[in-house]
């Protein structure tokens, strides 16, 4: 039933009292009903742990696209806890189960917990191939305006002591205030902006500076294979070198023609249209160079390591 599982964390979960996420790769199972998904959690659960202390219970459904469904249960744990349980469906099997577990809850896990190898999500494909603009990518649907998601809370922005640091494996780390970004020159770009929940708008316009005049002036080492991004809010992501660098990808300081808004990621956010929308991180503080995966935010819950838009890679696969 369970191919395997691994555990991660990051920082952006543990600022919400989550000490730990196990990610366990299902058979794919059928399932037709949220019954039949409980049910499931509830096996997962029992294999995995040593012991269940107490009902799963159902919290919510949502879609994720026209593909897959997530659904969200609570293993509850005495009067004031629970473990979140989160379980990905796929075309009516389950391919994911996740068990998020609080800081303040002591359960432990029988299971062999083995490390995740982001290489085998990452299929390989031209790096040239975008979707066509006129055409809306599979399981999207275009909506008016962007919605705002601010799942940590809108941090407080002090511009006096705002830096983008941008380190790592690099030959000349820097730290760029808001005025040496737009002195690097300002590039106007219109996008389509998709996000992974399945939401897409039209002809969105940004301005600021391309990554590559970033690339430029650190000159990152031959062995870079991931950008981690880091945000005021404790928000962090991941993206692959090679998208990173690609094409079209920017520093973004304005929004249809105005700084942008603090509910947009003032004072800068990453742009980066052809991957979804978790990884064009707001309010961004800090950008790492390396050459270790690590889980940001989202993909600690399960979601994919690349994110591509006309790949449809929504959640981790292996």
């Amino acid at each position: 039933m369970i191919k395997g599982c691994y555990e991660t964390s990051s920082i952006g979960l543990s600022l919400k009292g989550v000490s730990s996420v196990i990610d366990c790769v299902v058979e794919h199972l059928e399932v037709y009903s949220v019954p039949d998904i409980r049910k499931l959690a509830e096996n997962i659960a029992r294999t995995v742990f040593e012991n269940i202390p107490g009902e799963v219970v159902f919290d919510s459904s949502e879609s994720i696209g026209y593909t897959h469904t997530l659904h969200r249960f609570r293993i509850l744990v005495g009067r004031d806890s629970h473990v979140g349980v989160r379980v990905v469906v796929r075309d009516k099997r389950a391919i994911r189960v996740l068990f998020t577990i609080p800081s303040n809850v002591n359960i432990k896990s029988k299971y062999r917990v083995a490390l995740y190898t982001p290489e085998l999500d990452l299929v390989k494909v031209d790096t040239a191939r975008t979707t066509s603009s006129t055409q809306l990518p599979r399981g999207q649907v275009y909506i008016d305006v962007p919605i705002v998601y601010a799942i940590l809370g809108v941090p407080r922005v002090d511009l006096s002591k705002w830096l983008l640091h941008i380190e790592g494996l690099v030959e000349k780390p820097i730290g760029l205030t808001l005025l040496d970004l737009y002195e690097l020159g300002v590039e106007r770009i219109k996008i389509d902006f998709h996000c992974v929940t399945g939401w897409s708008v039209r002809g969105l316009e940004f301005a600021g500076v391309l990554v590559k005049r970033i690339i430029g002036l650190v000159r990152p080492l031959s062995t870079v294979k991931w950008v981690y991004v880091e945000s005021l809010d404790g928000y962090s992501t991941i993206i692959p070198y090679e998208e990173f660098t690609r094409n079209g990808v920017i520093i973004a300081l304005e929004m249809s023609g105005k700084p942008l808004d603090i509910l947009h990621g003032y004072p800068a956010r990453l742009i980066v249209p052809h991957l979804y929308g978790w990884k064009s991180a707001k309010w961004i503080s800090r950008l790492v160079f390396t050459d270790k995966y690590s889980d940001g935010y989202w993909e600690a819950l399960g979601y994919h390591p690349r994110g591509r838009v006309d790949l449809e890679e929504r959640f981790k696969n292996n």
